[in-house]
């Protein structure tokens, strides 16, 4: 899908036919079919990155300059539908002073973008403002998620200190490795922005008021980061917590059953005793002689259990 926007009194507007792309601003390609890239070929003279491009990691494949313009390669999160976290990779060319982006799937920080455009004023309306803009929104969206991480380990805080919801465990330490995998992407995706505006600012010759913006954006990421940072020291805090209540359960529940075990090993020792088959058992002929094997048997289990309700180990 191709999407073309042009500067209207300072505010993006959205290109409605491809015969007017050539005054477009910025141009914004999601999951492209060929057709959207010879267009943007033959009306803009615009090569677009390959999804294979897309994938490379390596610091000279995310942010280099060639014949075709400026390239930048950032991590850009989401959730999906089933809220599991994840990164995407969003490339940005500036050629010509038009911002081209392309991406493999719709991502909500542009959504975001696209709504504010509609009544925020651009300052210069330049391609490297648009691309801040979008960082800015990125940046947001991640100091969102991280306040959404802090009021879950906050609940989940409250369910694993509580002893008495021990059967909420299993699911507390499920959605503690999810969020743990959460905050790890978060902050790839931070330190992602992070280098990728540090070469912004050393390579591109951007404007006065751009320069000061994305330095502006480089100290709010610098502000999360140690946000961030603390949210792995909480989950493994309560992920420890909650697997030593469970340890403590376990073994609460391992010592009833050797306590059980004990206590029952002298009366079936008597027992035992008298189902032997001899000849010579003189108490088989007795009259009280049943109840008093029952009574031994009693003795010898309640012994062992009062002393070690003596010992305090019950």
């Amino acid at each position: 899908m191709l999407n073309a926007f042009k500067l209207n009194n300072k505010h993006l507007a959205k290109i409605n036919s491809d015969v007017d792309i050539n005054c477009a601003a910025w141009v914004d390609l999601i999951e492209p079919e060929e057709i959207d890239r010879q267009v943007v070929l033959a009306e803009l003279g615009q090569n677009l990155a390959t999804s294979f491009e897309l994938d490379d990691i390596e610091a000279s494949a995310r942010f280099f300059e060639d014949k075709e313009g400026l390239h930048v390669h950032s991590f850009f999160f989401f959730a999906d539908a089933e809220d599991r976290a994840g990164n995407s990779t969003v490339a940005f060319t500036i050629n010509n002073g038009r911002l081209f982006t392309l991406r493999e799937r719709d991502l909500p920080a542009f959504r975001l973008y696209r709504m504010r455009s509609r009544y925020q004023e651009m300052l210069d309306g330049n391609a490297y403002e648009i691309l801040l803009d979008l960082f800015e929104v990125k940046v947001e969206q991640l100091a969102d998620e991280i306040e959404n991480i802090y009021s879950e380990l906050e609940e989940l805080s409250l369910i694993i200190m509580n002893r008495e919801a021990q059967e909420h465990y299993d699911e507390a330490i499920t959605t503690l490795a999810e969020l743990e995998d959460t905050a790890w992407k978060v902050r790839l995706c931070l330190m992602d922005s992070q280098r990728a505006l540090n070469y912004l600012i050393r390579r591109a010759k951007m404007p006065h008021n751009q320069l000061e913006q994305a330095r502006e954006v480089i100290r709010d990421i610098e502000s999360l980061i140690p946000h961030n940072e603390s949210l792995f020291q909480k989950v493994n805090f309560l992920m420890q917590a909650a697997t030593g209540f469970i340890n403590i359960e376990q073994s609460r529940i391992i010592k009833i059953f050797s306590v059980v075990s004990v206590v029952f090993l002298p009366p079936t020792v008597v027992a035992s005793a008298y189902g032997m088959n001899f000849d010579f058992m003189p108490e088989t002929h007795w009259d009280y002689g049943y109840p008093m094997a029952l009574g031994l048997m009693l003795i010898a289990g309640l012994a062992p259990y009062v002393y070690f309700k003596l010992k305090k180990w019950l």
